[in-house]
């Protein structure tokens, strides 16, 4: 049956090539698609015997008095899979419309064709997408995701690794699909999976390959994320967790999660195996990050000068050269604001332990949703 959604579509694709109206009629002889408003949802006898006969029918000035609903012009059916799903009609005289009658109708079918594949490809990806949530974050490895892999043709026996992908504008893969991504060359094996993960994020379940180094690794990574971001026109973050089997795949997924929530606009391709401070920030909660940062840092969030400062401070590596060139201020002066830190937070930046806290209590509250006056 012709979806009335793909009819109109269809007739808006056909109109830009003749100028004659046209009509498109499901299989009961309805109008479905017009361009006459006026004559949707009307009955067409003309199109219902095309239909039923399998062949054109062309439509005189006479059959106008006899048929029910029809105009001169010519009545085309359409086929997908050697079966009738519709009817195109064009309105105006036959010698006139029967030239180009067989290209419409051809040009029709492959818009429905097309149609057709790109709801079969949705479907597909709608399955996938769910089973690699069911296996990642529901079900785990069950005997019911077993059969499920079976039934869709992934092959459980490999080791993979969960890429994470995350896009920086959240609406890209709203207009997007994932299949359209089939046009690059991301040189991705059978055997890899890559599904929707959200409205901004994709995942990738790659095969393990144990002969490829870190570095091989690396730069094939890089080249589907510039592929990537040349496509979809935006900036691109990826987190890589560690290979795993069918059953602790999960603990992957995990890890490429923690990577991508440590990736920044200058680090935008992270391992998990590579993180060190990051591990632990992030398994603090917001609220205990949100009270240490204002435990230390109250003294000084009203003077957002001093704020700035020690951030700067922190930025050019404890320098004090490169920390007042960079605030275009004199040295004197920074010892000036580095005193005063101390004397409001009560630590003193020469010791290890009250430097590393300060440190600690910036980095935290960036995480925090302390409003800085």
């Amino acid at each position: 049956m012709l979806r009335t959604s793909l009819a109109k579509k269809i007739i808006r694709e056909v109109k830009n090539f003749i100028e004659e109206d046209l009509i498109m009629i499901d299989t009961s002889g309805t109008i479905i698609a017009s361009t006459d408003p006026d004559r949707l949802g009307n009955f067409h006898e003309g199109a219902f015997l095309a239909a039923s006969e399998k062949q054109m029918r062309i439509i005189s000035k006479q059959d106008e008095t006899i048929l029910t609903g029809v105009k001169a012009g010519i009545n085309l059916p359409l086929f997908h899979q050697h079966k009738v799903v519709g009817v195109i009609g064009i309105t105006g005289t036959p010698e006139s419309v029967l030239p180009y009658g067989e290209l419409i109708k051809k040009m029709t079918e492959l818009l429905i064709q097309e149609n057709h594949y790109q709801d079969q490809f949705e479907w597909e990806a709608r399955s996938l997408e769910t089973f690699v949530f069911d296996w990642l974050l529901k079900d785990g490895p069950s005997t019911s995701i077993k059969k499920r892999a079976e039934l869709l043709g992934i092959n459980m026996d490999v080791n993979r690794q969960v890429i994470l992908i995350e896009f920086q504008t959240v609406e890209v893969l709203m207009k997007t699909k994932t299949w359209h991504f089939s046009e690059l060359n991301l040189e991705l094996k059978d055997e890899d999976i890559l599904v929707q993960w959200g409205q901004n994020r994709m995942i990738l379940l790659l095969t393990s390959n144990e002969s490829l180094t870190r570095e091989a690794l690396f730069t094939f990574l890089k080249n589907i994320q510039n592929q990537l971001q040349g496509y979809i026109g935006t900036k691109v973050f990826m987190g890589i967790g560690n290979s795993g089997s069918f059953s602790s795949l999960k603990d992957s997924y995990t890890e490429a999660e923690r990577a991508l929530n440590a990736c920044t606009m200058d680090g935008t391709l992270i391992f998990e195996e590579d993180l060190r401070l990051e591990m632990i920030l992030q398994a603090i909660p917001v609220k205990v990050k949100k009270e240490f940062a204002q435990r230390l840092l109250t003294p000084i969030l009203a003077e957002k000068e001093l704020l700035d400062t020690i951030q700067m401070y922190f930025t050019h590596h404890l320098s004090l050269k490169e920390t007042a060139q960079a605030m275009h201020i004199h040295i004197n002066t920074l010892h000036y604001r580095l005193r005063k830190v101390e004397n409001l937070t009560g630590l003193e930046l020469k010791k290890p332990r009250d430097l590393t806290t300060l440190y600690l209590a910036c980095v935290l509250l960036e995480d925090s949703t302390i409003i800085i006056q």
